[in-house]
């Protein structure tokens, strides 16, 4: 067993939570980016045209159940990688380390555009109904307005 200086311990600590701070900042991303596409459905919806707001939330609820798969994906390989055991002469330094986060990042959000281990599609087909039902009582209240 080795015992590392405590100026060690304090400069992984940092590398952790610089790593938990990316991957917070990009869960703010892509909320912000399901928000705002929810947003412009809500907008199609309210102007009138109910085939193209239904397909504006339908592309909202497929890009955030794709973005939802990524971040599985994400916290797997996270996982997966934190079992791996440093090796090496010097170890990983913390640009290593945030290197491999942002390309594993990358990667899951590239995996789960291609089909992923299909998550993504199964939560849309799960909830597709719900979005659709909710798009058609929208509709169903709009049309009394207009007479």
């Amino acid at each position: 067993m080795q015992i590392q200086p405590i100026a060690m311990l304090q400069h992984n600590t940092s590398a952790a939570s610089a790593q938990a701070q990316a991957s917070s900042a990009s869960f703010d991303r892509m909320l912000e980016e399901a928000k705002r596409s929810a947003q412009d459905a809500r907008n199609a919806a309210a102007s009138g045209d109910g085939t193209q707001a239904a397909r504006a939330e339908d592309k909202a609820l497929k890009k955030a159940c794709e973005g939802f798969e990524a971040m599985f994906l994400n916290m797997m390989y996270r996982q997966m990688r934190s079992t791996v055991h440093e090796g090496g002469l010097f170890g990983e330094d913390n640009a290593t380390k945030i290197f491999e986060d942002m390309r594993d990042s990358e990667m899951t959000k590239q995996m789960a555009e291609a089909g992923g281990i299909g998550l993504g599609d199964l939560l849309y087909k799960q909830l597709r109904p719900q979005v659709e039902a909710k798009a058609e009582a929208q509709a169903a209240l709009a049309v009394p307005a207009r007479k």
